[in-house]
């Protein structure tokens, strides 16, 4: 198996995908919201979109297995190749008028083969396959040679719904900040990951968080260059999702200075 061979029809269902979500957008301010936790909105683009994903996908590849962020598993149960989609990565963002991004990634053993990030407001198509590279609306990307961390610009997330984590996460914020030109949060990983591997970030880290949410992100950053270990250099962050992640340079500076905490700890 080729991953590369997957990628037009990702990008193809991605691109669908944006134009639904673009329709549902119009009517942001009639739209039905609930919550599925603190800081953790749902509405019915969501699983409008990851409907239409499903069946786009489905109906090239009934064999595969599908794991949507809000319709939970479908597809062949026993696939060892299987579709992680997140409808709309950056709910809050989306209902605010701000960037959110449509995540498909191709999966096998929890090893992201294939992967695209799609920006529908911005029109920005993100790609990657392991040995294919990365690709911005067709064109190649790599990661930022930057390796001055005074001239670092970081990205992160809060865990604004997980309480029992959060005063980690900022203490590794604190950490980071006096250190760097620049922190960001844009309010979805899927977006974070790919302006790394693009280079318009040096940076991400984040933990704990969900691997269907990163994992299109993780195969983009590493085929730009990009490295990828958990909190302690190890690479069980698929199982963990805490994880820091840059160009070389970057990536060691956030790991030397997020590993401080025992390992097990975020």
């Amino acid at each position: 198996m080729i991953p590369g061979e997957y990628l037009p029809l990702m990008i193809n269902v991605a691109r669908e995908a944006g134009k639904d979500a673009l329709r549902h957008h119009k009517h942001i301010e009639t739209m039905e919201v609930s919550f599925k936790g603190q800081a953790d909105l749902l509405c019915e683009a969501d699983e409008a979109v990851e409907a239409a994903i499903f069946k786009r996908l489905q109906g090239t590849h009934p064999n595969f297995a599908f794991q949507g962020e809000e319709g939970g598993a479908r597809g062949f149960p026993d696939a060892d190749l299987i579709w992680l989609v997140d409808p709309i990565d950056g709910t809050t963002n989306f209902l605010s008028g701000l960037p959110f991004a449509i995540s498909i990634a191709l999966v096998k053993e929890k090893m992201p083969l294939a992967g695209v990030i799609y920006s529908p407001l911005e029109d920005e198509m993100f790609s990657g396959a392991i040995d294919c590279g990365a690709t911005l609306n067709g064109e190649p990307i790599r990661v930022r040679n930057q390796t001055d961390p005074a001239r670092f610009v970081v990205g992160t997330g809060l865990p604004l719904d997980r309480h029992a984590y959060a005063q980690g996460a900022y203490r590794r914020l604190h950490r980071i900040h006096e250190k760097v030109a620049a922190v960001r949060m844009m309010g979805s990983c899927a977006l974070s990951l790919a302006s790394v591997a693009s280079g318009r970030l040096d940076g991400y880290f984040e933990g704990p968080t969900g691997f269907l949410d990163c994992a299109a992100g993780l195969v983009i950053l590493t085929e730009a260059g990009g490295i990828v270990t958990d909190f302690w250099g190890g690479d069980d962050y698929a199982d963990t999702m805490t994880f820091t992640s840059g160009a070389p340079a970057c990536q060691a500076f956030l790991l030397q200075t997020t590993m401080s905490a025992p390992r097990g700890r975020v």
